[in-house]
């Protein structure tokens, strides 16, 4: 899989808090190179400002003021003043917008403001301008949801990330090596990592899913100084999530050396990460001259890892010679393997974390149903599988 490099991820300040009431604070950023990123929190007494929460949200809907306004029957000048807040919309334009954007009322009123701008993407393919401020709209939405609900439980995960020498890195045997040596740290043993997605956020990295075109990865930034999130694409099959996953993990861990190529090193961490070096040899041996298909899907599905990268891993290792793997991506890509593998794909992962804290805070009565569902977002479908919220 080839990506967009990025050497040091972005970073969003937020100044701590550990009370459930929001107090008054400056307006934080922090600018790294040419990337600006800050976050508000603003005091409930205060007014939020409802025009930059209709644009997030019609930016979320990845509208543009003009669609927005024939949607709604009126003119983009007048989104355009309800944006700036030359106007303030009233009740009954609030509730269409909020049908129209699918988004609850609640939505215009939060307490929490996170402002994302130029972020440094994993992309296969450059993304459209538009598509990129629709994916800052929902990273922002999102993250300000998960902030919230850790204010208003006044629970987080505390950062526990390895560091050291074993994260200095000059080689891909090097990689190897701190791929282990992560593992050891979290005490995740060999065995396959039945959920990446709560591994990292069990140690203290926020993980999120957006919607977006198959064209976009992933993206990472820092908030406060020090905790990572990564943002995956929602609409990706699980072994690419994971895949990119341990990826956007070695990009926060490792620090590369001397002339080894950051990518290369990345996407070896990402594959011993996910399958240890041990495994490797364990499942398909020394040497082998041949893989079967059937042979590699049982592996992908055991592991999370696909066919193709099965294929890497085996060449990273020494089991196939290049020529033998070469053979395998000219016969990949004959058959369309190289778009889309056969048998069944690896099930998509879904973080947990904030949704149980949003029940959590639901369960001990902090919060209504209602407020439950807004904080829930499109996390509601992971609810509504397990009927636990009733009607939307």
């Amino acid at each position: 899989m080839t990506g967009t490099a990025f050497t040091e991820p972005m970073v969003v300040k937020i100044a701590p808090q550990r009370s459930n009431t929001l107090h008054a604070r400056k307006h934080l950023v922090y600018k790294k190179s040419n990337y600006n990123v800050s976050v508000n929190l603003v005091p409930m007494a205060q007014q939020v400002s409802i025009g930059e929460r209709v644009k997030l949200a019609r930016m979320s809907a990845g509208l543009n003021q003009r669609q927005l306004g024939k949607e709604m029957g009126m003119s983009a000048m007048a989104i355009s003043k309800y944006e700036t807040g030359e106007v303030v919309p009233n009740s009954r334009v609030l509730i269409q917008l909020s049908q129209t954007l699918h988004v609850p009322l609640d939505f215009f009123f939060r307490s929490i403001e996170v402002t994302l701008s130029e972020p440094q993407y994993r992309c296969r393919k450059a993304l459209k301008k538009s598509e990129e401020k629709m994916i800052l709209s929902k990273t922002r939405d999102w993250l300000e949801r998960y902030l919230e609900v850790e204010l208003i439980t006044d629970k987080s995960v505390a950062l526990d990330l390895p560091s050291g020498d074993p994260c200095i890195v000059s080689s891909l045997l090097e990689v190897e090596d701190a791929a282990q040596y992560v593992r050891d740290y979290w005490n995740l043993g060999l065995d396959p990592i039945e959920n990446v997605m709560d591994v990292l956020e069990q140690h203290g990295i926020k993980v999120g899913l957006v919607e977006a075109s198959e064209a976009f990865d992933a993206l990472t930034f820092y908030y406060d100084d020090r905790t990572p999130v990564i943002v995956i694409n929602r609409v990706m099959s699980g072994d690419r999530q994971r895949f990119n996953l341990a990826h956007e993990l070695g990009h926060l861990l490792l620090r590369c050396e001397g002339d080894i190529d950051p990518e290369k090193a990345m996407q070896r961490f990402a594959g011993a990460f996910l399958v240890p070096r041990a495994m490797a040899f364990m499942e398909l041996g020394e040497q082998r001259n041949t893989l079967d298909l059937n042979e590699l899907q049982v592996l992908k599905q055991k592991y999370g890892m696909s066919m193709a990268a099965w294929i890497f891993r085996a060449t990273d290792l020494g089991i196939l010679a290049p020529e033998t793997a070469q053979r395998y991506w000219m016969y990949f890509k004959k058959k369309g393997y190289h778009k889309e593998e056969p048998f069944e794909p690896v099930p998509a992962e879904k973080p947990t974390h904030m949704v149980l804290l949003t029940l959590r805070a639901f369960s001990e009565k902090h919060i209504t149903l209602s407020r439950m569902k807004e904080l829930l977002g499109n996390d509601r479908e992971q609810l509504s599988e397990l009927r636990l919220l009733g009607s939307a």
